[in-house]
């Protein structure tokens, strides 16, 4: 009959082979930052189950290839949507910027990479489309964030039957290709459309 000792030896031996199996299962397969499926699964499995949009490319001045994940957040103490910078590190996702918690949902919504001129890298744009939008009209809020120089730029279209359709770009939106894609965009579906100074909030 073996010993006390001997058993606790070969449960050892057993659990640390046990480990690092599953270990060598759960590494990071090599990335295709280009497939957004493959993204979106390997943020899921190895960042946060509740990614809803995962997008790999460079997107800043350092040239690395990182990961955008976007995650909502809907329980009682938080409520919106944050974008995450993933750099792969020794098989780690690590964090190496996130966005605030920003008003929207991903649900009806537009989220993709965009490429501005005069920048090596690509940004994100996200647009809410019908979320917020009724019948009688609704309102519209668009991101564009730029993760090499960490802004979000915000641009929020009111359409009500109470106001003309009226577009708020923030004010750290000084490029004028953004401001001009923002503009250009809701342009489109609201002829009429005016720029106005100071955000409107609906009651």
């Amino acid at each position: 009959m073996l010993s006390d000792k001997t058993l606790k030896r070969i449960f050892i031996v057993v659990l640390l082979l046990f480990i690092s199996c599953s270990d060598k299962s759960e590494k990071i397969p090599v990335l295709n930052y280009e497939d957004k499926k493959q993204m979106l699964e390997i943020t899921k499995k190895f960042f946060d189950e509740n990614t809803s949009h995962a997008f790999g490319g460079v997107f800043d001045e350092s040239g690395k290839e990182t990961i955008i994940a976007g995650i909502e957040k809907n329980d009682k103490s938080e409520w919106g949507i944050k974008f995450y910078q993933l750099l792969l590190n020794d098989n780690k996702l690590e964090v190496v910027f996130e966005t605030n918690l920003l008003d929207g949902s991903f649900k009806e919504s537009l989220v993709d990479k965009i490429k501005f001129p005069m920048r090596d890298y690509e940004l994100i744009y996200y647009n809410s489309q019908g979320y917020f939008m009724g019948s009688g009209g609704g309102e519209v809020i668009s991101y564009i964030i730029d993760f090499g120089k960490k802004e979000i730029y915000y641009a929020h279209l009111v359409a009500d039957p109470v106001v003309p359709p009226s577009l708020f770009i923030s004010k750290n939106t000084q490029d004028k290709y953004i401001r001009e894609f923002f503009y250009t965009y809701f342009k489109k579906d609201y002829p009429k459309l005016r720029i106005v100074d100071e955000d409107i909030t609906l009651d």
